[in-house]
């Protein structure tokens, strides 16, 4: 029993992993872009999943995509969102153009997985998954909402634990004495506690600053 299948494309056949949902367009990105093995961060693989289920509620909204087809895109969209298909994204970081590899990757394993659920190739990649959609806006609205989601939920947690342990600290160290430095000379005394405000004072700016940046992200290119 072979281990792939048969896949054409506008380029011809190409040889595809049987056990991967992916296709054509992504089989040869990988064979041909074989450029570093760090592969697209998962975040922006998600964030682009959640771009293709908006999008498949939209087209059908405005009746260009049936409700057949948006249910199967958005059930599979849901599937790969759990993170039980992560190992069917397999493009390097490093790409050509504005992510179209990646664009793709995410395209056919959303419309292989509807097709698998339809059981008929009901739903194809570029004209129901990707419709009224460009890798020129998908992929930077993507790349807004995974910062977005990242910040949020990563950054600024452990940003708050780094505060919270170091005004632990500066309270602790509030009685030790040392000499402050200015230009690699001694200066006036402070406390090693002072010290340790600074780094707390600094990092609380910082923070300020990436909670108000959150903002900006949420103007995307598409709409």
């Amino acid at each position: 029993m072979n281990n792939y299948r048969i896949e054409k494309d506008s380029l011809g056949e190409i040889k595809v992993p049987n056990d991967k949902y992916y296709g054509a367009q992504t089989q040869r990105a990988f064979l041909h872009f074989p450029i570093q093995q760090q592969l697209m961060p998962i975040d922006q693989i998600m964030a682009m999943v959640q771009v293709k289920k908006a999008c498949a509620i939209a087209n059908h909204e405005v009746g260009v995509l049936t409700l057949e087809k948006r249910d199967f895109i958005i059930e599979s969209c849901n599937d790969i969102l759990e993170g039980h298909y992560n190992d069917h994204f397999v493009l390097s970081v490093y790409q050509s153009g504005s992510g179209t590899q990646s664009n793709m990757n995410v395209n056919e394993v959303i419309a292989n997985l509807a097709n698998q659920k339809a059981q008929t190739n009901l739903i194809h990649p570029n004209d129901d998954v990707n419709k009224s959609q460009s890798t020129n806006d998908v992929f930077p609205t993507a790349m807004h909402i995974a910062t977005r989601h990242l910040v949020s939920h990563h950054v600024l947690n452990a940003l708050d634990a780094m505060i919270s342990e170091l005004e632990r600290l500066s309270e602790s160290f509030k009685h030790l004495q040392k000499a402050g430095r200015t230009h690699l000379q001694d200066a006036t005394n402070l406390t090693l506690g002072q010290e340790f405000s600074g780094y707390v004072y600094g990092l609380k700016t910082h923070r300020q600053q990436l909670v108000e940046s959150l903002y900006y992200l949420e103007d995307v290119a598409l709409g």
